[in-house]
């Protein structure tokens, strides 16, 4: 698996394990109906929801069954994660809002020039971002493995 975002990994096999047990046990509790396989029209509306997750300037990081918060206004949105190949489409972006601000402000829209501020604020903080990441190198974390439980016998 490679990323380019930060984080930190830790994949202690007691962890994983001791979890393991843990959902298998809250399985028991629960009533078995909910452990059944997805339907087909439910399967195709979770993969529904990630293919409307795709944008213009790259995707769309909020969760299945979360509806867009604001408004499909993507640039000011925390969620969106730009596709470094869309760098020069911010640029595009950019020129034109700065081109409706300098009209904003001649005309004297008080409204509309705060709402471009922000707008360009969140651009060019979203840009600097993707290029940071860009010169970052990708780190290949690997793929853990969980031991199988070791059969009775062998343990003596």
């Amino acid at each position: 698996m490679q990323t380019t975002r930060g984080y930190v990994a830790v994949f202690n096999e007691d962890v994983i394990r001791h979890y393991a047990a843990f959902l298998e046990q809250r399985r028991q509790l629960r009533p078995t109906d909910e452990y059944r396989p997805p339907a087909a029209d439910e399967w195709n509306e979770f993969e529904g929801h990630f293919d409307k997750r795709k944008v213009e300037l790259g995707s769309c990081g909020r969760p299945y069954g979360i509806p867009c918060q604001h408004e499909h206004a993507c640039i000011r949105c925390p969620m969106l994660h730009v596709n470094p190949r869309m760098i020069t489409r911010l640029h595009e972006l950019e020129a034109d809002l700065t081109a409706r601000h300098e009209r904003a402000l001649a005309e004297g829209w008080a409204g509309e020039i705060e709402g471009i501020e922000l707008t360009l604020t969140f651009l060019r903080a979203k840009r600097d971002d993707t290029q940071r990441r860009m010169h970052r190198p990708a780190v290949d974390i690997g793929i853990p493995v969980i031991p199988q439980e070791l059969d009775p016998q062998e343990k003596r």
